[in-house]
């Protein structure tokens, strides 16, 4: 049985609100003026117009140039930005430790995205010395903000013991508040935990049901969901539906041996 593990590619656990993404077109007109007027805040509002091409040719050499003249003012955002351009090289050749310089400055500012992704290039040693400990501190400061993603790789870190002592409450606090937020790789983790812990204060078989549902109906094409919520079938003693469910994981991911077994250990109780 597999759940969704802590940090596993440095790219594939970004925070949800990415580089160019703006829920309202600016008027880019009076947006230009000010940013080149010297306002940082429309410097980096400016730079997202061109990173996401909304209203105008994307050019992201051009976002990485406002981005910058944000960053040197100081601009949280705009540090936060520029440091994602270095990390997935938009606009710029990618540089991790330009990356990281960026990410500490907007996370020192308070930026609860530089925060989090600080404490994932700390986890894997991407642009800095690895440092658990260090990962741990600012993926507290981004849950403490309120982000999910800080939430889970806080939880994550609780649950494997990466930076801070094991504690399976704490890891199910910390999924819980990320899951209230609707995080599907939360609810995953947080369902496997509920499912399997051996600790009776925080097992709930019945309860992992229910949440893995939610994980597997949020990501319908993630084979993980699916077996997690397996496993909290069979743990609730509902073999037949184990089966089931675990038969739609390997639907997914023929290749994988684990669900195989799965599959035949849950068939197995079922006739029984």
């Amino acid at each position: 049985m597999t759940q969704v593990f802590f940090l596993v590619a440095l790219l594939g656990i970004l925070l949800q609100t990415p580089v160019g993404s703006s829920a309202v077109r600016p008027d880019i007109a009076e947006l230009r003026t000010r940013a080149e007027a010297g306002d940082p805040r429309a410097q980096t509002q400016l730079g997202l117009v061109y990173a996401s091409g909304d209203g105008i040719e994307a050019d992201e050499s051009e976002a990485v140039k406002w981005f910058r003249k944000a960053a040197e003012k100081g601009d949280p955002a705009g540090e936060y930005s520029l440091g994602e351009m270095y990390l997935t090289g938009r606009g710029v050749a990618t540089d991790l430790s330009e990356a990281a310089k960026w990410m500490r400055r907007a996370a020192e500012g308070g930026d609860s995205r530089g925060q989090f992704n600080l404490a994932v290039m700390y986890s894997q040693g991407q642009g800095v010395a690895k440092d658990e400990s260090e990962a741990a501190k600012w993926m507290r400061k981004a849950a403490d903000q309120g982000s999910a993603a800080g939430q889970f790789g806080l939880g994550s870190m609780y649950a494997h013991g990466k930076g801070v002592s094991q504690s399976s409450t704490d890891a199910a606090a910390w999924y819980r508040k990320a899951a209230d937020q609707g995080d599907p790789a939360a609810m995953n983790n947080l369902a496997f935990l509920l499912a399997t812990s051996a600790d009776p204060k925080i097992r709930n078989p019945k309860a992992a049901i229910s949440l893995a549902q939610k994980a597997a109906d949020a990501e319908p094409g993630n084979s993980a969901c699916l077996d997690t919520l397996a496993t909290a079938y069979f743990e609730a003693g509902q073999p037949n539906n184990a089966a089931e469910a675990e038969r739609k994981a390997l639907a997914l991911k023929p290749e994988s041996a684990s669900y195989k077994e799965a599959v035949a250990k849950y068939e197995a109780a079922g006739r029984h």
